[in-house]
């Protein structure tokens, strides 16, 4: 399967090395030859982020960014623009599933060690994430519904909590409190940073074709590699084919399932609602930030906690193997860590009273620590496995 050497058409003088652009060419960029469908998730992420610009660009044109007009141009897109309701809906399912994607990226890296391999790709989708929550937290605002005045309201003022921050926040909103202006500069900044988004895309996957991609087994595999066409190409297409069938069945069929009937509904500054809560995608960090009494300690740790697998390449060590596979115990602490990000989102949605701000703070502690937990775990089990294996051979010397 070695993929290193290759026979140069029309030659007849033996093998020849192949030129150095050529492993930089998209259709032969030499791959793993067992990459599983965990891998295609990257691929997907680019068909929906171009899905989510496209829709977007045609929403921006019937859009107008004004608290009185907001919500009629949007009752415009959905009553009287021709599919107007089809590209809404498809915007509006395309966030969900972006997301949904991005949890499934992150959860593999972590459980594969991709960031053993390649740091600078950890790194950069961090900052992926981090922009895209931004994004989506924007484009949150901008239906100018009941959830998005005071989701708005409550993100704003964690900007207090920093030096200056009052300052900042008062130029950010125009004023002293949230108006049109506010509304106009939260419509650029959602229409113009997806194209950031899209430019960093690219030099996330620009710095992966240095170092090439990680695999199941965590082992370098170098010397044993596949071109990219025909192989990964056609799982790509099969990838994109599910993903469309599940982008039009969100689209058609359940395109309000994720959003809060108070969006609907015209702002009313006058009335705070019971619970303020954002979408699903953003419910595990404000369930972080609503477990912490103080102001200043809540902001820190949600944002602790977004950014805490930056972590793992800083407290890991030089495991021989980067997967999961071959550590029970941190792959074990690795699925209590994803039922838990499940049961802060749970706990998100839910009035902040009673045994649930309790349960906040237990999955908040719980969160923080299996991020420091998970690399630490398996450099221990590494050390014994091999440890063993040495005190074994010691023991037992093989003879030949």
């Amino acid at each position: 399967l070695s993929y290193s050497k290759s026979y140069e058409e029309g030659a007849d003088d033996g093998p020849h090395e192949m030129s150095p652009n050529y492993y930089y060419n998209a259709l032969k960029y030499p791959c793993p030859p067992n990459l599983s469908i965990w891998w295609n998730i990257g691929s997907m992420l680019f068909l929906v982020l171009g899905a989510q610009l496209l829709t977007g660009i045609l929403l921006s044109t019937s859009y107008t960014p004004d608290e009185a007009l907001a919500s009629v141009s949007l009752e415009y897109v959905m009553r009287d623009s021709n599919y107007g309701w089809a590209v809404r809906s498809l915007h509006m399912g395309g966030a969900s599933m972006f997301f949904a994607l991005i949890y499934t990226h992150v959860a593999r890296g972590v459980y594969f060690g991709v960031y053993l391999k390649n740091p600078h790709v950890w790194y950069s989708g961090l900052s992926l994430y981090v922009l895209s929550m931004g994004v989506g937290f924007l484009g949150y605002v901008l239906p100018w519904g009941v959830m998005s005045y005071w989701g708005l309201t409550v993100i704003t003022n964690m900007m207090t909590v920093i030096p200056g921050g009052a300052r900042a926040l008062d130029w950010f909103q125009g004023g002293f409190v949230i108006s049109d202006v506010t509304l106009k500069r939260v419509f650029i900044l959602h229409f113009l940073l997806p194209f950031v988004i899209l430019g960093l895309s690219l030099t996330h996957v620009l710095l992966l074709h240095m170092n090439g991609s990680s695999n199941p087994l965590g082992l370098d595999e170098t010397e044993f590699s596949v071109p990219f066409h025909p192989y990964y190409s056609i799982k790509d297409l099969a990838g994109f084919a599910l993903l469309l069938a599940a982008l039009v069945g969100i689209t058609f069929t359940f395109a309000s399932l994720t959003a809060d009937p108070l969006q609907w509904q015209p702002v009313n500054k006058m009335k705070t609602p019971s619970v303020i809560k954002p979408e699903w995608y953003f419910l595990y960090a404000y369930a972080i930030l609503r477990s912490i009494p103080h102001k200043a300690g809540g902001v820190s740790t949600m944002f602790a906690a977004i950014v805490g697998v930056a972590v793992f390449p800083m407290i890991s060590g030089r495991e021989k193997f980067q997967s999961m596979k071959v550590c029970p115990p941190a792959r074990f602490v690795f699925f209590l860590w994803v039922a838990n990000f499940t049961f802060l989102t749970v706990i998100g949605a839910q009035e902040p009273a009673g045994g649930w701000v309790l349960a906040g703070q237990f999955g908040t502690f719980f969160h923080l620590s299996a991020l420091v937990m998970i690399p630490m775990i398996k450099e221990e089990w590494e050390w014994h496995l091999y440890q063993g294996a040495r005190l074994s051979e010691s023991c037992y010397p093989t003879k030949f």
